[in-house]
This record gives structure tokens, C-alpha cells and sequence, in this order.
């Protein structure tokens, strides 16, 4: 049987439905790393292209496989595509604009909803994080301690994700959303400047003061 490779005919099956069914159950069984792209699409009965011209990456077939109507990762690239210096300040401000949506609200919710049924979803979703998100971040700041930092940065993001949008935390959660980017800000700076530890502050020793004898 020919399959169809690139883009579906019009008015033709395109495979999406069952592409997306395929992913749910395979990143469920499998986790984000053992569900192939190759797997995906034979348990779907299409072809691999089809992946890529539905989805574009794993990662985003990912994200809509399991209930999540914007891919995380497309906000870190986002944030992390322009001057390092500011970098804090675009992650933060694209991260609330992007939740702050509706339609990305009830994706989080059903998203928890169905991992409190089933803890293997919870477990792909970790691992995904830990791949897509974690490490990009990781290799973003670089040097000694950047798994740590990386993992702090994420930290912080997912508490006022849940705080504002799965809990309903007050005042968190009817925070303006310029006001709660402003908060937000200044503990991703910090974790993204911060010095590995050992290092030395400055060369005349701690807090500005001279070294002693």
C-alpha cells in the first residue's frame, strides 16, 4: 500500500486525530524519549512525514498530545532569541502572556486533571522538561553550575504557573499581568547571573572589602 509522504490531499484523511491519539498512548506507555517518531507513526498507520508537516518537531506534537495548546518550548526559544541581557525580562513577560490565554489555562488543567489519574503522563511530562526545557536552558547560560540554574529558573516558572492558573492563589492569581511579570523578573535575573560557587566576587575579597593578611 502507497502511503502518502509531505502534505495529505485535500479532502483526504491527514492523518492529525490519529497521529495525536498514537503520541498520547505511546508517551504515556513509553515516556518522551522511548516513543519514537518512527513508533508514533506506525501505531498511527501514517507516514513519518506527516509528523513533521502536522507538528513540526516532536517536542510540539508533544505539547498537543498531551493537552498543552502551547508548546513550552516555543516560549524559551522565544525568550532566549535576542540580547542575553534581557533575556529575564522576555521570559518572564512571554511566559505570562502565553498562560494568560484561555485556551492555555484549560489545556493546563486538563493536563493536570489527567496526571492525577495517571502518574505516567506526570512522568512524561517531567521528562520532556528535562529535555526540552532544562537542558536548552542549560546550554543557554553555560559554564559551572548551569544544570542547577536551569533547574531553579524552571522552578520558580512552573510555582507560578500552578500558584496563578491550576490553584488560584491570592493574590497571585488577580495580579495584573505587567505587575506579576515585574515580580517575577528579578529572581530570573538573579538565578541567571548568579556566580558558581568558589569563586571569588571581586579581587579585593567579599563585599567590596580588602583581603586580609
Amino acid at each position: 500500500m502507497n502511503k502518502m509522504r509531505g502534505r495529505p490531499r485535500t479532502g483526504t484523511d491527514d492523518g492529525r486525530d490519529r497521529l495525536l491519539t498514537a503520541a498520547r498512548n505511546l508517551f504515556a506507555t513509553c515516556g518522551y524519549h522511548g516513543a519514537t517518531l518512527r513508533m508514533i507513526a506506525q501505531e498511527a498507520h501514517c507516514d513519518p512525514a506527516l509528523i513533521a508537516y502536522h507538528f513540526g518537531s516532536k517536542k510540539e506534537l508533544f505539547a498537543r498530545a498531551m493537552a498543552l495548546s502551547l508548546g513550552p518550548s516555543l516560549v524559551l526559544e522565544k525568550a532566549l532569541d535576542g540580547d542575553p541581557t534581557t533575556a529575564p525580562e522576555r521570559l518572564a513577560a512571554l511566559v505570562i502572556r502565553a498562560w494568560d490565554a484561555p485556551e492555555v489555562r484549560g489545556s493546563l488543567a486538563q493536563l493536570v486533571a489527567t496526571g492525577m489519574q495517571h502518574p505516567e503522563v506526570l512522568h512524561a511530562f517531567r521528562e520532556y522538561l528535562e529535555r526540552e526545557i532544562v537542558s536548552r536552558l542549560g546550554e543557554y547560560f553555560g559554564g559551572r553550575g548551569a544544570s542547577e540554574r536551569a533547574s531553579a529558573t524552571i522552578t520558580i516558572i512552573i510555582g507560578i504557573i500552578f500558584g496563578r492558573y491550576v490553584i488560584g492563589v491570592e493574590p497571585l492569581r488577580s495580579l495584573p499581568p505587567d505587575r506579576l511579570v515585574d515580580l517575577l523578573t528579578p529572581s530570573l535575573r538573579a538565578i541567571s547571573t548568579a556566580r558558581p560557587r568558589g569563586r571569588s566576587v571581586s579581587p579585593s575579597g567579599p563585599h567590596g572589602l580588602p583581603p586580609r593578611n
